[in-house]
């Protein structure tokens, strides 16, 4: 760690982010159509965790466990993938406007979902595993395309892999809007709704794919965060203090596509959270990854995570695509940021 950054101060730094998150996800289980008490949750998690002998009502558990917290943790995983993974883009292309979506990954895994849906896949397999199976493919076959696309003579050249992806979710996104206009109302519906962002595929098999692939992508671009540092300096200076630079930027352009893909696969598009979240981070802790990386991604899920619980109570018993709520927030707030930005220069 660097004198600004001692270890100490990290350590303080992510054990109140870990106290804020376990705050965030422990208030999100009260909030629902079924008012539940701190009592009647804490008691409910102590039953499944084995840490008391008391056996809790079965309606409460299943609320309290297998709905809420489970969606609860998903949204966790997703917002936390989110916002790594666009502090990632962000200092890999060395634009402040980057995230997420900007590469095609998503808009691949979009048309993935769109096109099972549209061909009725999921009524032959189920929707469960199928349409995020569809989705998770169409990011990796965007990942590939954009990947190859981007290399000059061997190397990975930022300004191809941001002007490839730009152009490859245009089309991608044209494709979904074609596709819209030519299947039923029902599948529709279904298409819309999920475009816009929705937090209810927590099942078992699903949560755990998801914590595996974003836990350990994380800690993959954790490990990186110093020749992050160096890239955001320039190639030729990052070069010259020994990084090499290919084998990072191949590396770090994968994790944050993998996990961007596999989030959109399980949530549909969510926006701003990859956008917003590392631009606060910076402003408060500086440009250090070393600690903007791990603080970016629980803040992104805490934000993602009130985000759901705002879309699943704000018109209770209807339900709100949490990517308007992300919308909502995010795109005022990012307005302000800019502002901010733009009088300190001035000043």
């Amino acid at each position: 760690m660097s004198k600004r950054l001692t270890i100490a101060k990290f350590i303080i730094i992510l054990i109140l982010f870990i106290l804020l998150s376990f705050i965030t996800i422990f208030s999100a289980l009260h909030f629902g159509v079924l008012k539940i008490s701190s009592p009647q949750i804490i008691n409910v998690l102590l039953y499944k965790l084995g840490l008391s002998n008391v056996e809790y009502d079965d309606y409460f558990c299943l609320i309290v466990w297998d709905i809420r917290l489970k969606r609860i943790f998903l949204g966790f995983l997703v917002g936390m993938a989110l916002s790594v993974s666009g502090c990632v883009f962000q200092a890999l292309l060395r634009n402040p406007l980057a995230d997420p979506h900007i590469l095609g990954v998503s808009s691949g895994g979009a048309l993935g979902a769109v096109c099972a849906t549209a061909l009725g896949i999921p009524l032959f397999f189920g929707s469960i595993i199928t349409i995020p199976l569809f989705s998770f493919s169409g990011s990796l076959a965007a990942i590939f395309i954009v990947y190859q696309l981007s290399k000059r003579k061997g190397a990975l050249s930022i300004y191809s892999l941001l002007l490839v992806g730009v152009i490859l979710n245009s089309f991608f996104i044209s494709i979904v809007i074609f596709i819209e206009t030519i299947v039923s109302a029902d599948q529709l519906a279904g298409i819309f709704f999920w475009l816009l962002g929705s937090l209810s595929q927590f099942h078992d098999p699903i949560i755990k794919v998801v914590c595996l692939v974003v836990f350990g992508g994380t800690f993959v671009l954790f490990l990186q965060a110093r020749k992050i540092n160096l890239l955001t300096l320039g190639e030729d200076k990052a070069k010259s203090l020994g990084v090499n630079i290919e084998s990072t930027k191949a590396v770090c352009f994968i994790c944050a596509s993998i996990i961007t893909g596999l989030s959109v696969a399980v949530s549909g598009l969510i926006g701003f959270v990859g956008l917003v979240v590392p631009h606060i981070v910076r402003l408060i802790f500086g440009p250090d990854h070393r600690i903007v990386l791990p603080v970016s991604a629980f803040m992104g899920g805490i934000f993602l995570v009130i985000s759901d619980t705002l879309a699943r109570t704000v018109l209770m018993p209807q339900e709100l695509p949490v990517g308007v709520v992300t919308s909502f927030i995010g795109a005022p707030f990012f307005i302000i940021l800019l502002k901010k930005r733009e009088h300190k220069r001035i000043l």
